[in-house]
Order: structure tokens, then C-alpha cells, then sequence
């Protein structure tokens, strides 16, 4: 997702690495920038396994954790998402950092498809039902389609910027590795009613992106197209992760698949006045 771009800051003792977190460092404008790849949610801090108390574990790992963010490289702007797992961020903020906290939604069992259905909300599963009554939902490698639905969906809510380029990269990796797909709806007249792209690795599903026509959004479409997408994950892996969405209307959504949802942090530094007016501004 950022070919050329990763580096690893470690902290070592002798032949053995205390932590690792992997970034990315890029330059614009003259702003150094270490901020997330697109389409990844969250990456931060590896530990290696250690044994003892709780309490001499988190001493362990917040003195490497403090020895880690000194070898962080000259920044104007810092950016990066934790991984769930991770939910001590004292270190950072004894550095200097700000923190907020994100959302997704996982369906931590995909064992029993039939439980996973039954804790949809009674309106996703009622939209399910209607849609399949007019609607086909097929696997297809179709990027074009998949592009289409998407760029409706932009433009439909007046928004620009999407990195068809870096997706379309995933989606050609991730086919040679047979690890994604993207599921289409159709109706009867042959028409796309909205595409969404899953990948996969042993532990987890995760929805990539989607969207759908302004003209059919209102089939159903998109419910059953994660419906489906479910229900393929369960024969592939173990979980089903949302990706999460901060926007209310996309977070209302997710949450009626009956996920649990999941708290992750972002974690930001930055001397530049100006993107810190920019973010004030734009992405409130």
C-alpha cells in the first residue's frame, strides 16, 4: 500500500528486539509527514511474548514503548492508529502526543452462520430478505465495477480524493495471492446495484470498500452484499471486521450487523500551525 515508503524503528538488547513499530515517512511541500498507509486501519507497537506479572510487563513494555517514541524520526506531522490491542498511550502522551479514540464493528465468530444472523437488527435482516427477491449478489473480479460504484457513491456525497490506484494495487496482489474479492449486486435488468471488495487472512475478513449507484441505493443492495460477504468470510477465516467509520450514518449501519464494537486510538504530534488549522477546519 506504500511501496518505497516503510521503515522500522526498533529498540534492541543485544541480538534480541525489545519492540518494533513500523511506519511510514514521507516528504511533501517540505513537510515530513508519518502518517498511515490508505486502506489499512490500524497498524502500531510489537512486543515480543514475555512471561511474569502483569505489573512487570507493563513496566517492561512502557519503558521500551518511551525508548521507541525518542527514536521516532523529525516530524512536521505524526499520525498512526493502534492496533485494539494496544490501549496504553501514557508513553505517548508523557511525550507530548494527543489522543482520540475510533470505532469498528467485529463479528468475533463466524462459526455459526445462523447465530450471526440473529443478531442482525430485525430492519437489516427485513432489508435482506426484500433484496433478494430483485437482486443477484455475484463474485466477480470486475475492478471496473467495483470503481464505478464507488465513484457514485463520491460524488453522491460531494467528496473527492479516493486512491483508486493504491486499491487497485490490493486488488491485484491480493488475487495472486487468493486472499480478496469483490462481491456485485445486479437486478434483474442486468443493472449494478453496488459492489463491495473483502480480503482476508487466517485470523480475520476485512471490508475494504463499497459503494452504490445513486439510483438504486434504496434495493437493499448493500446489506445483502455483506450479508453474503459474511457468510463467504465464515468459510475462509474466523472474524469479520467492519473497518469501522466515525461518520453516523456509516456507523449506524455497521452496527446493525450486530458486531461487537471495538475501541482503537489515534495517536497525533505536529509543529506545523498550518495542518493544525487544516484538521480544525476540515476534519472535525
Amino acid at each position: 500500500v506504500a511501496p518505497g515508503k516503510w521503515e522500522y524503528l526498533t529498540v534492541e538488547s543485544g541480538d534480541s528486539i525489545k519492540i518494533c513499530m513500523p511506519i511510514i515517512l514521507s516528504k511533501n511541500f517540505g513537510i515530513t509527514q508519518c502518517n498511515m498507509p490508505p486502506f489499512t486501519q490500524s497498524l502500531g507497537i510489537l512486543f515480543p511474548s514475555g512471561e511474569g506479572k502483569y505489573a512487570e510487563i507493563l513496566t517492561r513494555n512502557t519503558n521500551t514503548t518511551l525508548e521507541l517514541i525518542s527514536k521516532i524520526p523529525s516530524h512536521s506531522y505524526f499520525r498512526q492508529r493502534l492496533h485494539p490491542s494496544l490501549s496504553n498511550w501514557l508513553p505517548f502522551y508523557w511525550s507530548g502526543y494527543s489522543q482520540s479514540t475510533r470505532y469498528t464493528y467485529i463479528i468475533e465468530d463466524l462459526q455459526d452462520i445462523d447465530k450471526v444472523w440473529k443478531e442482525f437488527r430485525s430492519n437489516i435482516r427485513q432489508e435482506i430478505r426484500k433484496a433478494t427477491k430483485s437482486i443477484v449478489i455475484k463474485q466477480k473480479e470486475d475492478f471496473d465495477a467495483l470503481k464505478y460504484c464507488i465513484k457514485s457513491t463520491y460524488d453522491r456525497q460531494e467528496k473527492t480524493g479516493f486512491d483508486f490506484r493504491t486499491l487497485e494495487r490490493i486488488f491485484i496482489t491480493c488475487n495472486e495471492l487468493n486472499c480478496g474479492k469483490i462481491f456485485l449486486a445486479k437486478n434483474k435488468e442486468d443493472d449494478i446495484c453496488g459492489a463491495i471488495y473483502l480480503v482476508w487472512d487466517e485470523k480475520s475478513a476485512y471490508y475494504i470498500a463499497g459503494g452504490s449507484p445513486k439510483e438504486v441505493r434504496t434495493s437493499g443492495a448493500m446489506p445483502l452484499l455483506l450479508w453474503e460477504a459474511i457468510k463467504f468470510s465464515s468459510s475462509v477465516t474466523q472474524q469479520f471486521n467492519f473497518e469501522g467509520s466515525m461518520i453516523q450514518s456509516i456507523e449506524r449501519f455497521f452496527r446493525g450487523f450486530g458486531g461487537r464494537q471495538v475501541p482503537y486510538l489515534e495517536i497525533k504530534n505536529t509543529d506545523s500551525i498550518f495542518i493544525s488549522l487544516y484538521e480544525n477546519l476540515f476534519n472535525k
